[in-house]
């Protein structure tokens, strides 16, 4: 039975290789995955290899002559393809990558060589250059990818095993069809046994590897796309928290407030530009409640505007300035939008608005990687703050660091808050706040 090419013993195996075939094929246009694509079109080179012996059709046997070597050398570069993908090799393993698309490249120029070769000297000659180039060429393409040292893992061993088991095996049926060794010319085997035997167990150790990676990719997957949901609620329940708190009630009513004195006033001008003023901090404020992150540049002006109109409010009772270190490009770098708004207003409210002498200083500074933004006043500083007005500053503080936090990681976030007034030359309290200048 075993010498009969078209027993039911090499029909079974060929109809096995065949379902994998189709089932890989099927899986391949459910999810596109590269793994199953390069696993498939291996699949199919070897499936066409095993119908040697089969053909009785002339013109069939005639188109299987001719195509049959250059398929398997396509096949083989298809092969290790999916070695790549399986090992992640691109990412994991460069080296190995390297060697491996070099071979998978010869592998396809030689099969366009084959067909040239058995277009113009014919099939036999073919087959008996092919008794000493394949050989030679597997094991030196094994050894050089071995000695690249991916075995690492357990999937580097069996992908190993698999690949020199099979590739053993081609190599017997080379040297028994050909006559060249005498122990295989005394077994009662057909010259395709070996790799048929090679193809079983090759097939079986690569369809539990890559049952186990789908499914590891399933599960990574899944647990990214639910991490992303939580950050994705999160974030939106963060910026619900941070339009909440971006404006003070307070503020509104008292820049309303504002507006009606002006106008009792009679002082047209002014109430005209404090309206402009207000209704521009109003839409930029509604317009960054729907971005995660704003350009610097644009944080800074919002910061400014809503400076100005306090400042309007408070008859000038204070000054401010904002210095930009040069190297930094404002236009260039995404923040949290309103980042800086609550510790501008803490500053105002609760250390500028009892001065007539107030000085707020909004620093931006170039820290190699990260960006040191300072908002400096000469208030009372927190030793002179009430309870209630330290747990306003300590929600606000919460709230932006939160937001920051989820956008730029907790760990490259700080936020110090220095009181000035425990300084014998200074009073007035200093905030700092250190993040990355890329997201």
């Amino acid at each position: 039975m075993l010498t009969d090419i078209n027993s039911t013993f090499y029909s079974w195996i060929r109809g096995g290789v065949f379902l994998l075939l189709v089932s890989n094929f099927v899986i391949f246009l459910k999810n596109r995955e590269s793994l199953v694509k390069y696993f498939s079109l291996y699949l199919l080179g070897i499936f066409i290899y095993l119908l040697k012996g089969t053909i009785h059709n002339s013109f069939f046997q005639s188109v299987f002559e001719l195509t049959n070597v250059t398929l398997c050398a396509f096949s083989c570069g298809f092969y290790l393809n999916f070695i790549r993908v399986l090992h992640n090799s691109k990412e994991e393993y460069p080296q190995f990558d390297r060697v491996a698309k070099s071979f998978k490249n010869q592998l396809f120029i030689l099969g366009v060589l084959f067909l040239v070769v058995n277009l113009l000297f014919g099939y036999d000659f073919l087959l008996k250059t092919l008794v000493y180039v394949v050989p030679i060429y597997v094991t030196v393409v094994i050894v050089v990818l071995a000695k690249t040292k991916i075995i690492v893992d357990n999937e580097g061993v069996y992908s190993l095993v698999a690949s020199w088991f099979f590739f053993a095996m081609v190599i017997i049926t080379v040297l028994k069809d050909y006559g060249k060794m005498e122990f295989l010319n005394s077994l009662e085997l057909h010259p395709m046994f070996f790799v048929f035997v090679g193809i079983i167990v090759q097939t079986i150790i690569y369809t539990f590897l890559i049952a186990d990676t789908i499914q590891r990719v399933s599960y990574e997957k899944n647990s990214i796309e639910l991490n992303l949901a939580r950050k994705t609620a999160q974030l939106y329940e963060l910026k619900m928290t941070a339009f909440k708190n971006q404006l003070n009630p307070h503020f509104l009513f008292n820049s309303l407030n504002s507006i009606n004195n002006y106008v009792i006033q009679n002082k047209k001008e002014l109430a005209s530009d404090y309206i402009t003023k207000f209704a521009k901090l109003i839409r930029k404020v509604l317009q960054t409640t729907e971005e995660v992150t704003i350009s610097l540049e644009e944080e800074l002006k919002t910061a400014e505007l809503y400076i100005k109109l306090e400042q309007s409010r408070l008859r000038n009772s204070f000054h401010y300035k904002i210095f930009i270190e040069d190297s930094i490009k404002v236009n260039q770098i995404g923040v949290v939008p309103l980042f800086t708004q609550p510790f501008i207003e803490n500053s105002i409210w609760h250390g500028l608005s009892l001065k007539q002498d107030g000085e707020l200083l909004i620093n931006v500074l170039d820290r190699e990687d990260l960006i040191l933004v300072e908002v400096i006043d000469n208030g009372s500083g927190l030793s002179n703050k009430s309870k209630k007005t330290k747990e306003h500053k300590s929600y606000g503080i919460d709230t932006v660091k939160n937001r920051m936090n989820l956008v730029y990681g907790e760990e490259n976030v700080r936020i110090f808050i220095t009181d000035l007034a425990d300084r014998d030359e200074l009073k007035g309290t200093k905030v700092t706040i250190l993040f990355p200048k890329t997201i």
